[in-house]
């Protein structure tokens, strides 16, 4: 057993040399390194909200499972959050605020922290909302033109968006919101938009929730945009070989024909980042309210 002092506490981690990613040989100590490396770039986007750990005790080719109640025997120094079930009962979150607490997940085989979409103080308000573009076959090529028809949509309602990989098979386009719509009220646009552009591209673009029904086309998930639902946060690793990381780009990139999701990984994403300027930088800056932009889509929708 070994300890690495990371923001003044002292963490206990083991079994550094266990391979979690199969047959990349990528460690346990890896991912740990990784993280407590990444975490000024990670935590500004995870901090404050809700998570829910994607752990995989033996690897990824063990089986994984999504933990959202935090563990008696987590240190009280974590960050909890307590959030009231449907029925009964309370789920203790954790709550990411600090490289600490993502080396604690790490050692505890967190391979993947999922993000709720609102802070912990307003869970009913989002403060980002996500088109999460789904290829239902190898060909990029259709989520990055989709990606663009997102792009151009929003825009033209009057809301900005970013783009990212996700680290497995698809994009997200992330609107950041100024919090005073509900999750109801963002899920009914996300998904009024997602409808228009499935109607406006047929051949290319669903929203059908049966993946055999889908045929080639790409799937326009909006479902994310729920009370409680979660999406990968920026630059967390995905269960994957290679270790694939979700990043976030520039919009030229789309660009690159050779572009897939999985572009950046734990071995190679230090180099972007050492080497281009931060294509979200004005994400925390820029805050979007939809209640002019529902309008402009109504009147869009009857046109």
């Amino acid at each position: 057993m070994e300890s690495i002092k990371v923001d003044r506490h002292l963490i206990a981690v083991s079994h550094l040399d266990k391979i979690l990613f199969a047959p990349s040989k990528i460690s346990k100590g890896d991912l740990i390194n990784y993280y407590l490396k990444i975490a000024p770039y990670l935590i500004p986007y995870a901090k404050d909200h809700p998570l829910t750990m994607v752990r995989y005790p033996e690897g990824i080719k063990g089986e994984g499972f999504y933990q959202k109640d935090a563990p008696d025997y987590f240190p009280k120094w974590i960050k909890r959050i307590e959030v009231k079930k449907k029925d009964e009962g309370i789920t203790h979150y954790v709550v990411c605020n600090n490289a600490a607490t993502l080396v604690y997940l790490a050692n505890q085989n967190c391979i993947t922290p999922h993000l709720w979409l609102s802070k912990v103080d307003a869970l009913d308000y989002p403060d980002r909302m996500i088109f999460d573009i789904d290829p239902s076959t190898k060909d990029f090529t259709l989520v990055r033109q989709t990606a663009w028809l997102v792009r151009e949509t929003l825009e033209y309602l009057g809301l900005g968006c970013f783009v990212m990989t996700t680290g497995s098979n698809g994009l997200h386009v992330v609107v950041p919101l100024n919090r005073r719509a509900s999750f109801e009220q963002v899920r009914n646009f996300a998904h009024s938009l997602a409808e228009y552009l499935a109607a406006e591209f047929p051949e290319m673009i669903t929203i059908e929730l049966s993946k055999k029904k889908r045929g080639k086309k790409v799937f326009l998930d909006y479902l994310r945009n729920g009370f409680g639902a979660t999406a990968v946060c920026p630059y967390a690793v995905r269960p994957k070989p290679g270790a694939p990381v979700a990043t976030p780009l520039a919009w030229d990139e789309l660009k690159d024909k050779k572009l897939t999701s999985q572009e950046y990984n734990i071995k190679n994403i230090f180099k972007r980042l050492d080497t281009y300027e931060d294509p979200w930088q004005d994400f925390f800056q820029k805050k979007y309210g939809i209640a002019k932009a529902v309008q402009k889509l109504i009147d869009l929708l009857k046109s």
